[in-house]
C-alpha cells in the first residue's frame, strides 16, 4: 500500500521545516538538542539506528508543547518560565498522538532536576538525563541572556544533572568531536544520513506526522477536529468513488497535512468568533502557501498538491493559485470537496454545524455552478449517512483524546508544583 510513497526522511523534513516556520530559533534549538542527544546515546552504546532516530526527534519535539501554552517570547524564556506547562503538554502530545507513547516521559521531566528524580518512578531514567543534559547544553553554548556562569554544569553535577549524563556528553565529544559538525551544516548532513538509512514503520510515520499536525490543531476545541474530519471525509469518499489503495495513501497524506500551514496563523484568528476582516482573511489564506512551502520537494508532488489545492475551485476562482478544472486532478477534488463539508458539518467558533439538508444543498449548489466536482459530489449525496457515521464515530475518539489530555494535564501539573517548593 504505497510502502514508500512517504520516507522517513521525508518524514523528519516536514517536521523541520513545520518548526522552522512557527520559529527558525525553536527550530535550531530542537535540532541541535536533538542532536547533542543522538552524540550522547551512540556514545552510551546499545542503541538501534530506529531507536538513535526516534529519540532525536524526541529531542527535536521536547518543546513541542509550546504549540498549546504559546510561544511568545524567546527560547532562554521559555526555557526558564513556567517549564512544567509546555513539559506535560509535550509529553501528552507523545503520549496519546504519538507512536512514542512509552518514551513520552522523556519529555514530562526533561525540566526536573536530576536530585528530585528520586520521587519519580520512570524506565527511561537515563534518557530523560541525557535530554536534561542536551537542552540546556544547547542554551549555555549558543544563546545569549540565560545567566549561566561557566563553571555551571560543574557546580550542577548530581544537582541538576547526572554524573552519568556528563560522562556520555564528554565521551560523545571525545569520540565524534560533535560541537565542531555544529559550527556548520554539517550536523543537518549527518541527521539527514540518519534517517535517510532508518525505515520507520507506515504506522511510525503516520503516528509522528499525526501527532504534529493534531498538535497544531490542538491548540482549539473549535479546530480540533477539523484535521481528522477532512482527512476521514476524503479517504470515505475515497473509497466510494473507487480510487486505488495506493491513492487512498496519496489522500490520506494530502488530507492530513492540507492545514499543516496554519501552524503560522494567530489563534485569535483561527478561533475569531465571528467572520474574519479581510486582512484577517488574507493571513488565513496564507495557510495554503505555507502549507505548500513547508511540504514541496520532501513530499511526492501529487500528495503536496492535494494538501495546498484544497481551496482551488473548477471555475479557477479559488486561491492561491487560481487554478481551474484541466489543473485539478480526482484526488485533488476529492479532498477539496471533503474540506468543504468538514467546514460546513463542524462547529466553529462564529458557527453551529448545518443540518444534513443545508450542507447537501450547499454543495449541490456548489457543483452545480461549477466550483467544485458534481461527481464527488454526488457521491456524497447518495452515501450521506455512511459517510457521517463512520466519521462520527472517530469525531468521538479524537475529543475523547482532547478532553483526556487537557484533564491529565491539570491531574499533572498539579503534582508538579510540588516541585517548586
Amino acid at each position: 500500500m504505497g510502502e514508500e510513497l512517504v520516507s522517513t526522511l521525508g518524514i523528519y523534513n516536514v517536521i523541520r521545516r513545520a518548526m522552522g516556520c512557527m520559529d527558525s530559533k525553536l527550530l535550531l534549538h530542537g535540532e541541535i538538542t536533538g542532536y547533542i542527544f543522538f552524540n550522547m546515546l551512540k556514545a552510551d552504546g546499545g542503541y538501534t539506528d530506529v531507536e538513535l532516530a526516534e529519540y532525536t526527534l524526541i529531542g527535536m519535539l521536547h518543546d513541542i508543547g509550546l504549540l498549546k501554552t504559546g510561544y511568545k517570547e524567546d527560547i532562554v524564556t521559555c526555557e526558564n518560565t513556567n517549564v512544567w506547562a509546555h513539559s506535560i503538554y509535550g509529553y501528552l502530545f507523545l503520549k496519546y498522538l504519538s507512536p512514542m507513547d512509552d518514551k513520552a516521559e522523556i519529555v514530562l521531566y526533561h525540566h526536573l532536576s536530576y536530585y528530585l528524580h528520586q520521587h519519580i518512578k520512570s524506565q527511561r531514567l537515563k534518557e530523560t538525563e541525557f535530554l536534561a543534559l542536551a537542552d540546556k547544553m544547547d542554551v549555555f553554548m549558543r544563546m545569549e541572556g540565560h545567566s549561566m556562569e561557566k563553571d555551571y554544569f560543574a557546580k550542577q553535577s548530581n544537582v541538576q544533572f547526572s554524573t552519568r549524563a556528563m560522562e556520555a556528553f564528554q565521551s560523545a565529544q571525545s569520540k565524534f568531536n560533535f560541537m565542531e559538525k555544529m559550527k556548520s551544516d554539517a550536523y543537518q548532513q549527518e541527521l539527514a544520513g540518519l534517517f535517510g538509512r532508518v525505515n520507520l514503520s507506515e504506522k511510525e510515520k503516520k503516528g509522528f506526522l499525526e501527532m504534529l499536525v493534531y498538535a497544531i490543531d490542538f491548540r482549539s476545541q473549535q479546530t480540533v477536529i477539523h484535521t481528522m474530519s477532512t482527512r476521514t471525509f476524503a479517504l470515505s469518499i475515497g473509497r466510494l468513488v473507487g480510487v486505488s489503495q495506493e491513492e487512498l495513501q496519496m489522500i490520506y497524506y494530502g488530507a492530513l497535512l492540507h492545514d499543516i500551514g496554519k501552524i503560522v496563523i494567530p489563534l485569535s484568528i483561527l478561533e475569531a468568533p465571528r467572520r474574519l476582516t479581510d486582512e484577517e482573511m488574507r493571513v488565513m489564506k496564507a495557510h495554503v502557501v505555507i502549507t505548500d512551502r513547508i511540504l514541496r520537494g520532501v513530499l511526492d508532488d501529487r500528495i503536496v498538491n492535494i494538501a495546498s489545492r484544497h481551496h482551488e475551485k473548477l471555475d479557477g476562482t479559488g486561491y492561491p493559485l487560481g487554478l481551474a478544472a484541466p489543473d485539478l486532478s480526482q484526488l485533488e477534488r476529492i479532498v477539496a470537496v471533503a474540506d468543504i463539508l468538514s467546514a460546513l458539518y463542524g462547529k466553529r467558533s462564529y458557527k453551529d454545524s448545518f443540518s444534513a439538508d443545508k450542507i447537501q444543498g450547499i454543495l449541490v449548489s456548489d457543483a452545480g455552478n461549477g466550483k467544485i466536482c458534481r461527481r464527488v459530489v454526488q457521491v456524497v449525496i447518495d452515501h450521506f449517512d455512511v459517510i457521517i457515521r463512520d466519521y462520527e464515530k472517530e469525531r468521538d475518539e479524537t475529543m475523547e483524546r482532547y478532553m483526556e489530555i487537557n484533564e491529565q494535564y491539570e491531574t499533572i501539573y498539579e503534582r508538579f508544583k510540588g516541585f517548586d517548593m
